[in-house]
């Protein structure tokens, strides 16, 4: 049996190339926004992905894998007692998630991320009881992704990390948006590193 290399061992917090680990740059972020992702069993294991890494940084988070009969979990018992739900998905019956709308709405915010491509997201909203009554909001247009490491098939679309950092930076104010915004830079950077790209910000 063959020994792996070192450079191909993972980190296995932030699931990295232990030589490309990211672990000690994750910022510690407190917050009254709650961030619940909700991703799938296979999503939660794969290395690039940003619903994750949010949630590492994020301290007032939870990330809930859809499809894993070992964890079952109820939705609800995971939302802030106080405050406003919603979920983030860009239906056209969703409200524009920005300033106006945050003023009128009772704090603190429990935000519903759904973590996936656009069939698994719109699925994950369906199947999920607890979401049906649940009010959705969109993100105002904005620039475009600067994930670039997995292909996006859909127009406007952004990485999971991009549209928790624009939420938070609506509700909660430009500086969360930056950090988070920087963490992903890095990931992105020595992912594409550790294919001989170089990432531009």
């Amino acid at each position: 049996m063959s020994v792996r290399k070192k450079y191909d061992e993972r980190c296995v917090h932030c699931l990295m190339k232990v030589d490309l680990c990211i672990c000690t740059l994750i910022p510690k972020i407190s917050l009254s926004t709650k961030i619940i992702v909700l991703t799938s069993k296979r999503e939660i294991q794969v290395p690039t992905n940003t619903g994750r890494l949010a949630c590492q940084a994020l301290e007032n988070s939870a990330i809930l894998v859809r499809g894993d009969i070992d964890k079952p979990y109820d939705l609800q018992e995971h939302v802030q007692a106080q405050g406003t739900v919603l979920v983030l998905y860009p239906s056209p019956e969703a409200d524009l998630l920005d300033e106006g709308f945050v003023k009128k709405m009772a704090r603190p915010c429990t935000l519903i991320v759904p973590d996936g491509n656009w069939r698994q997201t719109s699925k994950m909203r369906r199947r999920d009881p607890f979401l049906v009554n649940v009010p959705q909001v969109t993100l105002p247009t904005g620039v475009s992704s600067k994930y670039g490491v997995r292909n996006e098939n859909k127009e406007g679309g952004l990485a999971t990390i991009e549209a928790i950092a624009r939420s938070l930076g609506v509700i909660e104010g430009p500086e969360v948006q930056l950090a988070l915004e920087a963490l992903m830079a890095t990931m992105v950077g020595r992912v594409l590193q550790s294919r001989g790209v170089r990432a531009v910000f």
